[in-house]
């Protein structure tokens, strides 16, 4: 487990020159006068993933706006790090980080972290913050931290349904059966449970007809009563680690 001040120092030595923070001998001075800014505002250029579990990785950038740049005066080193924690994991236990670079002269700092197939699925949590190494500073435990703002990832397994509704033309009053296959990550999911809709044609809004479970094999089956021609539709509605799947057949009652 890494605490906060651990993490904060990992980013500084990631970025330090060699010769920055290691200076055990440089001489004792007065407590820093210039106090840390604040971390006003973190942007991400995504928010989620749909990722297989044998996927690769995408890059995921962090953009954080301070209220000033990071000081360089009564400080041997300071800069801002994003640190990444899995679904689940505690406040100290992050998964990976990195330093944020700044941009030009502004108080903008930006960088880039890979998000890949292979983590959990599931809500995984950002928190970007400025860490500073004051000239004073006797060890690692005198890293000051400013405030930290958490940004939220969500990470989710592709879902894919195969849906058929036939007979394919169905005569009006004779029964329809709505079937197929819910699979997720490639493989079936079983007991999840699929809504149908329907639209008449020429109508523009679907309504809910039923919904049915799915069976060890990701099946499922439904029957319903054909009274006018439009299309059926299967959703599967997801969860906060599988990502939401739909599938459309259109069907002539004569």
């Amino acid at each position: 487990m890494t605490s906060v001040r651990h993490r904060a120092l990992a980013v500084l030595l990631a970025v330090a020159p060699a010769a920055g923070l290691l200076m055990a001998a440089a001489p004792a001075q007065a407590a820093p006068s210039t106090a840390l800014p604040t971390v006003k505002s973190v942007s991400t250029s995504k928010t989620s993933f749909v990722l297989g579990s044998k996927a690769g990785c995408s890059k995921i950038t962090f953009t954080a706006v301070l209220s000033a740049t990071m000081p360089s005066t009564d400080y041997l080193f300071s800069a801002v790090g994003v640190d990444l924690f899995a679904p689940g994991a505690s406040g100290d236990d992050s998964y990976d980080g990195t330093a944020l670079k700044q941009v030009g002269t502004s108080a903008t700092y930006s960088g880039s972290l890979n998000f890949c197939g292979k983590y959990t699925a599931g809500n995984w949590r950002a928190e970007v913050y400025g860490a500073a190494v004051p000239s004073d500073a006797d060890d690692e435990s005198d890293v000051q931290i400013t405030n930290v703002v958490k940004v939220g990832i969500s990470l989710k397994r592709p879902s894919t349904l195969s849906f058929n509704a036939s007979p394919e033309p169905v005569k009006k009053g004779k029964k329809l059966t709505a079937a197929g296959t819910l699979k997720v990550d490639g493989k079936v999911l079983s007991k999840a449970t699929v809504q149908i809709y329907f639209k008449a044609t020429g109508a523009k809004t679907y309504s809910l007809k039923g919904s049915t479970t799915t069976s060890s094999k990701g099946a499922f089956t439904k029957k319903f009563t054909a009274t006018k021609s439009g299309t059926w539709k299967a959703v599967y509605a997801g969860s906060s680690t599988k990502n939401t799947v739909s599938a459309a057949d259109a069907v002539k009652v004569k």
